[in-house]
């Protein structure tokens, strides 16, 4: 960003971030308060192969077409057949109709889930720390770094500004920053 001409600087200022814990040890990785299109892009395209959402289209468009009803419905159907939300009547025929798809779809939603923190840490790791930093690299570091680094990731991507100036409101957004104040 320093290459940037700039007319006017950016408020807020990256900050060094330590993450891990005793056990795992701590690394230090910049916390900027959002994510760069680079790593927009990465994530969209490592996430361009979810199996899981496949699955659970496909389990909804079923149960959509068996049910008559749209798949909307179908698709709450299933997710509450999955969290165990809904009192819909319909849902103990669904789980015992569709018991092995329901399985493999929490199964693909839970492997998705750890892939995605797989992927957010390495992504971080890439475009903040070695360009050449792999997943296998990520595969090997202690779990408390990779949940850190995922949580960071998480924070960039709600562009969480609080830990960049404790003195803001969590609520407080970048793009409301950048906001003139209004005249009365």
């Amino acid at each position: 960003m320093s290459k940037l001409p700039f007319v006017v600087q950016p408020k807020l200022q990256p900050k060094i971030e330590l993450i891990g814990s005793d056990e795992s040890g701590k690394i230090k990785i910049e916390r900027r308060g959002y994510l760069s299109s680079g790593e927009k892009a990465f994530m969209t395209q490592a996430k361009s192969t979810d199996e899981a959402t496949a699955i659970l289209v496909n389990l909804s468009r079923r149960i959509a077409a068996r049910y008559k009803i749209d798949m909307m419905a179908a698709y709450e159907l299933v997710t509450g057949a999955i969290s165990g939300t809904s009192d819909d009547p319909r849902l103990l025929e669904i789980e015992t109709e569709y018991q092995e798809e329901l399985s493999r779809t929490i199964t693909a939603l839970t492997a998705t889930q750890t892939r995605d923190k797989l992927l957010q840490a390495t992504c971080l790791m890439i475009y903040r720390y070695e360009a050449e930093w792999t997943v296998s690299d990520t595969m090997q570091m202690h779990p408390d770094i990779v949940d850190g680094l995922a949580a960071l990731y998480e924070d960039e991507e709600n562009k969480s500004i609080e830990a960049l100036d404790p003195k803001l409101k969590t609520e407080v957004t970048v793009e409301e920053l950048e906001k003139k104040p209004s005249k009365k």
